[in-house]
């Protein structure tokens, strides 16, 4: 959703250059001889998908703006602070204007909307809504929980989460805390909208062979989809855009200092949210895909092995899940990638390899046969990827991981990743 005209004029200029990269298009490709018709339909299909949300989003702001478009009602707290945002704009409120109307910064009005108002208290939305003119009623239901021990903190690695500062609005020591477990934990899951979370948990495909901490997991997992759904300003997802270039473009970036830095705009680009997430105990996970609510795809890494080998496995291998294998039938996908492969698994497994080193490559590559560090840097610079690819695709293979150890990137991953990783 475009909020502000910065937004709006951003939007605008993406809208000129995929009009001119459609134009391009169609002026050189269409009906050429090299070019086979499969790959210029999809082409043409993602361009004018992309094409098409940008200008719905115009519109809507520009209808906004103009009063043609009036609030609906909401049906949930949840929805409060997108309708919030929308009556600002309905209002003719700059962020700036309503900050000063309120007695507060701009930058504290455009914190608010970006994380959907995520950290604001109940008597700041109740302002907020009474200066745009918004009023606020509605029904409480009461029903009694049927099962209590979803929120019985001694299942949960509770301490953990309290030190990783889960509880974003609770101000209270750890014994504080403790005490008010329940109302934490329920607005944990009521963050990640519990009703579907227990739906997608009946779904999910966990590839672990052992014994995992349910608990541990679902509350990784309720913090993943909070944090995915407070990513802002992402595309809509268009599945079409992983193309085969797509992914060597990104498998390049592990040959950059800064890879791992641009990892994230990349696949933000196609509308592919990327949460780093550490593990908690009793887990044992490598990443997930999930699907959000609104489907967008998720892919979440727990950087539990820091190596850059890995974390490049691991992000394919969860991406290879996206293209392939979320659905509305299978929306989560925990994987455990120290454990055997099958089916889906399997599958993700060999798109993933064969996208980080072309299969045909690396069967007549003499690097699996004279593997030393010259051969493996000299293979990984004609290939344009990082050693630790080709490094880690042999010890994966041959089962030595004591071999080219200084060349598989440890200790580089966490610590690129260190604001999200180290809470």
């Amino acid at each position: 959703m475009i909020t502000n005209d910065r937004q709006y004029k951003i939007v605008k200029s993406q809208i000129e250059q995929f009009q001119q990269s459609l134009d391009e298009l169609l002026k050189n490709t269409e009906g050429a001889s090299n070019v086979h018709p499969k790959i210029f339909e999809a082409s043409r299909n993602a361009i004018i998908s992309q094409l098409r949300q940008l200008n719905e989003m115009v519109t809507e702001y520009e209808s906004l703006k103009s009063g043609e478009v009036l609030v609906t009602p909401i049906n949930s707290l949840t929805e409060l602070p997108l309708a919030l945002i929308k009556a600002r704009i309905v209002n003719g409120l700059t962020q700036a204007e309503l900050a000063e109307k309120l007695g507060l910064k701009m930058q504290q009005i455009q914190r608010y909307e970006s994380e959907r108002y995520e950290t604001a208290s109940l008597k700041t939305l109740e302002k907020i809504a009474s200066q745009l003119g918004i009023v606020l009623h509605g029904d409480v239901q009461l029903a009694a929980t049927n099962n209590k021990e979803s929120l019985d903190v001694s299942k949960y690695p509770f301490k953990e989460m309290f030190k990783r500062k889960w509880f974003t609005d609770f101000t209270g020591d750890l014994n504080a805390a403790l005490k008010n477990s329940a109302t934490l934990l329920h607005w944990l899951f009521d963050q990640a909208n519990l009703d579907s979370l227990q739906l997608n948990l009946n779904r999910q495909t966990l590839r672990t062979n052992k014994e995992i901490d349910s608990f541990a997991l679902k509350a990784w997992y309720a913090r993943v989809l909070i944090k995915a759904v407070h990513q802002n300003d992402i595309p809509p997802f268009n599945q079409e855009s992983m193309t085969e270039d797509w992914f060597s473009g990104l498998v390049k970036l592990s040959s950059f200092v800064d890879g791992l830095q641009r990892v994230t705009d990349y696949v933000n680009e196609v509308g592919i949210r990327l949460i780093i997430e550490e593990q908690l105990p009793g887990t044992k996970l490598d990443g997930a895909a999930l699907l959000v609510a609104n489907q967008s795809p998720v892919v979440a890494l727990t950087l539990r092995y820091d190596r850059l080998d890995n974390f490049w496995f691991v992000l394919f291998h969860e991406l290879a899940h996206v293209r392939l294998h979320l659905s509305q039938h299978a929306p989560v996908i925990f994987d455990d990638l120290d454990t055997d492969a099958k089916g889906i698994e399997e599958e993700a497994d060999k798109f993933a390899l064969n996208l980080l080193i072309p299969n045909d490559v690396w069967r007549k590559s003499l690097v699996r046969f004279s593997p030393s560090e010259e051969t493996v840097q000299n293979q990984a610079a004609e290939l344009g990827i990082s050693p630790a690819l080709v490094a880690g695709r042999i010890r994966r293979e041959t089962g030595k991981y004591h071999l080219l150890t200084n060349l598989v990137g440890s200790g580089e991953v966490r610590k690129a990743f260190e604001n999200d990783y180290y809470h």
